[in-house]
């Protein structure tokens, strides 16, 4: 992750908020606070990880690349990653439409996460 994804990422938690004041409220900081991240005046790269975490609550961090200490498993899923992503957009539609209609429950789980 990058600073600059880590910027535009404020920015979009900004205007989900609405008002910089909101984003603030919520993430228990001061309105000040946030605007010199977003005007740059505080450099992203300097921000704690308390500030981080309070900022985007709901982030989750895959440590070690979501490789698992099964090989196989590992290059079955670089494989399939690899087929998703040479889909035209259309095709990705029906893959995932797909994928729901054979593992609703499971889905339904993974969104409760």
């Amino acid at each position: 992750m990058t600073e600059k994804e880590i910027l535009n990422a404020l920015q979009e938690a900004y205007h989900r908020a609405g008002t910089q004041g909101a984003l603030a409220k919520s993430a228990g900081l001061s309105q000040s606070t946030i605007a010199q991240y977003l005007n740059g005046t505080c450099a992203i790269g300097n921000m704690t990880l308390s500030v981080f975490l309070r900022l985007f609550p709901n982030i989750k961090v895959d440590f070690f690349g979501g490789k698992t200490e099964d090989v196989s498993i590992d290059a079955m899923q670089e494989e399939l990653i690899k087929i998703f992503n040479n889909l035209s957009p259309a095709d990705k539609a029906r893959c995932l439409a797909i994928v729901a209609a054979n593992f609703p429950k499971k889905i339904i789980e993974e969104s409760k996460r």
